[in-house]
């Protein structure tokens, strides 16, 4: 695969996109899948550059990112992204532009519609948070 730096999305991809947001306005959490965890140090492992990319500056998302080895990049305008020749995931109207600049662009099966129309989208068969990057490392790996 010549394209090796992978952006993906954290809510709505990583997660199922639902926020938990307690009496004080704090996200205290969100679910990542186990699956995802193994996938993304599976391709860093295979010589991929893996970016969680986010509108969202929850602080654990770096501590997310921190365990699996990723790096993240905290953006509101995804289409101003400082990555060339890249993969991307997402799965919402936010992400269209970075999906668009994308060589190859993967969705969750539960994408915003805005995103599966997007030309040369592959659709992965898993919703969001639900082991969707696991379903892209065996699509790009194999």
């Amino acid at each position: 695969m010549p394209y090796k730096v992978i952006l993906i999305d954290c809510d709505g991809v990583l997660t199922d996109g639902k926020l938990t947001i307690d009496h004080r306005g704090e996200k205290p959490f969100k679910q990542f899948h186990t699956r995802d965890v193994r996938a993304i140090r599976e391709l860093i492992y295979n010589g991929y550059e893996v970016v969680i990319v986010s509108a969202d500056d929850w602080s654990g998302i770096h501590h997310f990112a921190n365990k699996v080895g990723a790096d993240v990049c905290i953006s509101r305008d995804k289409k101003e992204l400082p990555y060339k020749d890249y993969i991307a995931v997402g799965d919402d109207a936010w992400d269209v532009q970075m999906l668009r600049g994308a060589k190859l662009a993967f969705c969750p099966a539960n994408a915003d519609e805005s995103v599966k129309i997007i030309p040369g989208i592959v659709k992965i068969e898993t919703n969001g948070g639900e082991g969707v990057i696991a379903g892209l490392a065996r699509r790009i790996l194999n």
